[in-house]
């Protein structure tokens, strides 16, 4: 497909046809690490329009199994080793070398190794979202601040046991904002490379999807810490110490966003802005009996049900807490809503928080036929026939569920850290985008035109599912005190 071009400062220079902004559901985060960006959603939506990706629509690469800690990778490779089940002993006297040598690997590459090192890339991505940012960070956060972060956390120094790689997003952020570590794009934001794209390129689409992490760390955390108003001012990094955005404050954020966009962005560009997805939903929780219809008595970690949860010991929170969350949730789509509608008739809103609510199992009192949300969603859609619909069993968004030999039984739509999607969730999001596009009228852009055969045949975790995964969530589940405190430390 030949590429189109406009006339802008008065010279006439080629149009990306595609941009992406965004968090981790942007970048393609799945299963605990960032690693195959060619599969995030904006690189199918790239495809579908006839895009060569990396070349015509460029991401970033990782070396080794990425950022921060590749949960299939890592089970992949203790299989070479342990076979298709852990055995007690093993537990005891293998799995944690294993481990540690597996993470051990990944903090050398990132901290001394080549991940630390000056990417051979030295111009600016066409997909610029890095895991982990807020709304804010995406007009706060440069590679000086990123790197005063790792820093301060000493973890370029000390090789520490069982220790992941330091500031995780912030060394992310530095490999997608300044990948060649050039002095000059030191102060470059994720809105300066925008801006050096308009000035080489144009931009012909935008997309944009933050907000998630105003509010995840509420449900990883099993902590609910809410930001005060008086909050606002506080750096990027000292923000972190609350788990959900105050909603003004995020209203805020959101509008310095846009006003900073279209002080940059052509007339011309279609901008396309996700609302933020409910997190009380993916199974990254576990909600916990008795259920009023809506919400459960408590939410416990992922591997934890009613006769193992404890509200004493174990982390979690209260039904009360997740319809709180919920709730600043839709404040916080309501203030986009709100910019979006005031930014002119190119602004468009995509609802992938409603998508989400339509997928719901539980919320939707579909636990004892959990394929017919997806089937009720392409209904909606007056899509009766779906490659998604011709998988055995029919993906759904509960926790990946897989037998001893490694069947998938349950799941497919969450990766392992049961928050971020697969590859064929990532094609749901991508679905979702197309047909706000075309609704726009953006040429090219057509559900239709995504090669589902490819991307069902790139998701490993839907193909081949690591074999040790039914061990893992079997062992948690019978030990959840044990993990819950594992958790904890992590957290």
């Amino acid at each position: 497909m030949a590429r189109s071009s406009i006339v802008y400062w008065n010279k006439e220079i080629p149009v990306a046809k595609l941009v992406a902004m965004g968090d981790s559901l942007t970048q393609g985060f799945q299963s605990g690490a960032i690693f195959r960006t060619d599969l995030s959603y904006p690189a199918l939506i790239a495809r579908s329009f006839g895009l060569r990706v990396p070349y015509e629509f460029r991401v970033p690469s990782f070396p080794g199994s990425g950022l921060p800690l590749n949960l299939e990778l890592m089970l992949r490779s203790m299989a070479l080793t342990l076979g298709s089940d852990i055995s007690l002993g093993e537990w005891f006297f293998r799995f944690p070398g294993l481990l540690s040598r597996f993470i051990d690997e990944v903090e050398d590459l990132y901290e001394r190794g080549a991940g630390a090192r000056p990417a051979a890339f030295g111009g600016v991505y066409h997909n610029l979202a890095v895991w982990g940012f807020r709304v804010a960070d995406a007009y706060s956060v440069n590679s000086d601040f990123a790197r005063r972060v790792i820093r301060d956390e000493d973890g370029s120094i000390t090789d520490d046991f069982l220790g992941l790689p330091s500031a995780s997003m912030y060394r992310t952020a530095i490999r997608v904002l300044n990948p060649r570590h050039r002095p000059e794009r030191e102060s470059w934001t994720m809105l300066e490379n925008l801006r050096q794209i308009v000035a080489e390129e144009g931009i012909e689409n935008l997309i944009i999807w933050l907000g998630a992490n105003d509010a995840l760390g509420t449900v990883l955390s099993l902590d609910l810490r809410p930001m005060g108003r008086e909050d606002a001012g506080l750096n990027p990094q000292e923000r972190r110490r609350f788990t959900l955005t105050h909603p003004e404050v995020f209203a805020q954020d959101f509008a310095t966003l846009v006003e900073e966009l279209k002080g940059i962005l052509p007339a011309s560009t279609n901008v396309f802005v996700g609302t933020v997805p409910h997190v009380t939903i993916p199974p990254v929780t576990q909600g916990i009996p008795p259920f009023d219809g809506t919400y459960f008595a408590y939410y416990g970690r992922f591997f934890q049900n009613q006769s193992s949860f404890n509200p004493i010991f174990h982390a979690k929170l209260s039904g009360a807490e997740a319809a709180t969350i919920d709730q600043t949730i839709n404040r916080f789509n309501e203030a986009i809503r709100s910019v979006v509608a005031g930014s002119g008739p190119r602004w468009r809103i995509v609802d992938l928080c409603a998508v989400l609510d339509q997928l719901a199992v539980k919320r939707n009192n579909l636990s004892g036929t959990p394929e017919r949300a997806i089937k009720d969603y392409y209904a909606r859609l007056g899509i009766a026939d779906h490659p998604l619909l011709r998988l055995d069993p029919i993906p759904n968004i509960l926790r990946l569920g897989t037998r001893e030999e490694g069947q998938r039984y349950q799941g497919g739509i969450f990766s392992l850290d049961c928050f971020h999607p697969t590859t064929i969730g990532y094609g749901l999001v991508a679905e979702a985008f197309l047909r706000e596009m075309r609704a726009a009228g953006v040429p090219d852009a057509d559900p239709m035109r995504l090669n589902w055969a490819e991307i069902i045949a790139q998701d490993t975790l839907l193909q081949t599912p690591p074999v040790l995964w039914d061990d893992i969530v079997e062992a948690a589940e019978h030990n959840s005190t044990l993990w819950d405190v594992i958790f904890r430390a992590l957290a």
